[in-house]
């Protein structure tokens, strides 16, 4: 199981590279620009990996994007959260 944290937005070189190596048991972050992926609900991602891909909230906030993330019940997490998933992964990766 590995953690990927994805800094980039989702249309990125970065996070079409990440999508072509997610597991199946892996989990996926979006964190900094990746959090704008709460304006594009048909990325594939979403589909792809719906119960294991987490937003940090307080970059969505940042942006000003938690009304929209909320209203579309986007799995937001904050940064405890954030440490417990790298606890619970053996191996992470950081797409920039």
């Amino acid at each position: 199981m590995m953690l990927h944290i994805l800094t980039k937005a989702p249309h990125s070189t970065a996070a079409i590279q990440m999508q072509q190596v997610v597991g199946e048991g892996d989990a996926v972050v979006l964190i900094e620009e990746a959090v704008t992926a709460v304006l594009n609900p048909e990325w594939l991602a979403w589909k792809s990996y719906q119960s294991r891909i987490f937003i940090l909230v307080e970059d969505v906030v940042s942006r000003g994007l938690a009304s929209i993330a909320k209203a579309n019940a986007l799995p937001l997490i904050d940064m405890d959260e954030l440490v417990t998933l790298t606890e619970q992964h053996t191996k992470s990766v950081t797409w920039y």
